[in-house]
């Protein structure tokens, strides 16, 4: 497997937002509290220091956690040096998706787990700690219950409703088969097999399984993998619940910082509600909203006292549950984190939380884009060769490639602006001879030319056209290859599922691949397979 890189600015399939962060993050620094670079860093870990955390509570829970399932040397020595203040984490995470859902998520911890790497060589005297937050809590199911692999969709089944880390493996097994069948015949897949399905038949619960998995792939790199839906997490995190529900005070500063960022044309991310807290019970998680001093539980009669919803908060913090305004400050106030790694979306709407970390007196981390990567197999690249199409053609417009090829295929020049400018330039000179004998002619004469040019536009695309069917097999393997590489027009990392990846190369892959991630190199990586 060779590799190579192109600048974020190539990749046409990148955001706004996501390449203006990526470019200029300087212009962005009102809005967050370390810059993107080592620099940031050293200086969020010096910082990181004044905001303590509950370092031996946070083992406790872990090592609960971890009493299920076998842990790793590397797992237990990252658990134990947790105690010490000069060890941070460095925390991404995700919904529950199936089976993990599109490549990113692992590009998520591929470059989380790298950066620990590169700041241990940074600053020797400090530890630290990738983690990996999945996001069990998430009610959306229509956003984590499919997958898709050549182009295929694979979908869970189940009518369960509420948080998703709560249900029960309940048809689960169906879509593991129809994915492994999926696979095929490839080298690994035993091994995929295996891993699945062990994870599967030692677990009740839906968080149980993604756990089990994702510790079976990443356990040997350090990963700990957290799940925040913890009664003694959120009983730690009490005193920001009940200032949220008490003073409400997220609404007003996500709200103005949005206003502020529409300078740089950034649209909101995320809406912040008046209370951003859920209720949650297996089969529910709704919203809580204050109405007429009363707090209320949408989409249910249930209606609560100030007095009465704080003790239920003290008794049971287990049923509530952060949105995604909140969430950011529920992981950054159990761990002691100095770095939050996630996509052009993620950091859009971390962007909008500097003023309200501050407020609730909460460390706000350095922000991190991922990496992002494109798998191009060796007959792909074959063919883009043979259709003289580099790595950065085959970011571009599918309708800018097949002109471009066009151009270079064929000896005859199908394009007539020349002609068009000349008509325009004719017409034009008429129009202003018959000003002096006639101004009223002028519209009429160069309406005429307009018509004449649009004539020579169609005859342009005539002439294309009958090229296009000259070069017939080229166009459509060009189409077909802008199908494959970016489904639905697309990055295939959020489309197309790792395992893929995997079942053909093995698991060596990962190591190969995450070798080659560095999440402050601000640069699209391109492996050649």
């Amino acid at each position: 497997m060779t590799h190579t890189f192109i600048p974020y600015n190539k990749v046409n399939q990148i955001a706004y937002k996501d390449l203006f962060y990526i470019d200029q993050p300087e212009k962005l620094s009102n809005f967050y509290s370390f810059s993107p670079d080592i620099q940031g860093l050293i200086e969020a870990a010096k910082a990181r220091k004044k905001y303590p955390v509950n370092r031996p509570l946070l083992i406790d829970v872990l090592k609960s956690h971890y009493a299920q399932v076998s842990v790793t040397e590397k797992q237990q020595l990252n658990i134990d040096n947790l105690i010490n203040e000069n060890t941070f984490t460095v925390v991404t995470a995700h919904q529950p998706c199936l089976l993990t859902g599109p490549a990113y998520y692992f590009y998520k911890i591929f470059s989380t787990i790298q950066l620990c790497t590169i700041l241990k060589s940074t600053m020797p005297d400090c530890d630290f700690v990738p983690v990996f937050i999945s996001g069990s809590e998430d009610h959306d199911f229509e956003e984590t219950n499919h997958l898709q692999m050549f182009g295929k969709r694979i979908e869970w089944k189940t009518d369960q409703r509420g948080p998703v880390g709560r249900f029960t493996t309940d048809r689960l097994e169906a879509s593991i088969n129809e994915f492994l069948t999926l696979l095929g015949n490839r080298p690994a897949v035993a091994s995929i097999s295996e891993m699945i399905n062990n994870a599967l038949n030692e677990s009740s619960k839906y968080n149980e399984f993604v756990f089990k998995l994702l510790n079976e792939l990443f356990g040997k790199y350090g990963l700990i993998i957290l799940n925040m839906d913890d009664k003694v997490l959120k009983s730690a995190f009490i005193p920001i619940m009940q200032k949220e529900l008490t003073e409400r005070p997220s609404e007003k500063l996500v709200w103005e910082t949005q206003e502020a960022l529409l300078e740089f044309h950034y649209k909101p991310q995320a809406y912040p509600r008046d209370i951003n807290l859920f209720y949650m019970q297996d089969q529910s998680r709704e919203r809580i909203y204050f109405e007429n001093n009363t707090f209320c539980i949408n989409n249910t009669d249930i209606r609560f006292t100030e007095a009465e919803i704080m003790d239920i908060l003290h008794k049971y913090p287990e049923r509530f549950s952060p949105n995604v305004v909140l969430r950011p400050l529920y992981q950054e106030y159990i761990l002691p984190d100095i770095a939050y790694i996630g996509g052009g979306g993620e950091n859009a709407y971390w962007l909008e939380r500097k003023r309200q970390f501050e407020y609730f007196g909460v460390f706000f981390p350095a922000i991190i884009r991922r990496n992002s990567a494109l798998f191009i197999t060796q007959g792909q690249w074959k063919q883009m060769q043979k259709l003289g199409l580099n790595e950065t053609d085959i970011f571009k417009d599918e309708h800018e490639i097949i002109t471009s090829y066009l151009e270079n295929a064929s000896e005859a020049d199908f394009h007539l602006n020349s002609e068009s400018k000349d008509i325009e330039n004719i017409f034009t000179s008429i129009a202003n001879k018959a000003i002096h004998i006639d101004p009223t002619l002028e519209h009429t004469i160069l309406g005429e030319g307009i018509k004449m040019i649009k004539n020579i536009e169609s005859i342009e695309a005539k002439l294309k056209k009958a090229l296009k069917h000259k070069e017939e097999i080229s166009v459509n393997q060009i189409h077909n290859l802008k199908a494959k590489l970016f489904p639905g027009n697309n990055l295939q990392e959020r489309t197309e599922n790792f395992f893929q990846f995997i079942a053909t190369d093995g698991l060596d892959i990962m190591d190969s691949v995450m070798d080659k991630f560095n999440p402050l190199d601000r640069r699209f990586l391109i492996f050649f397979i």
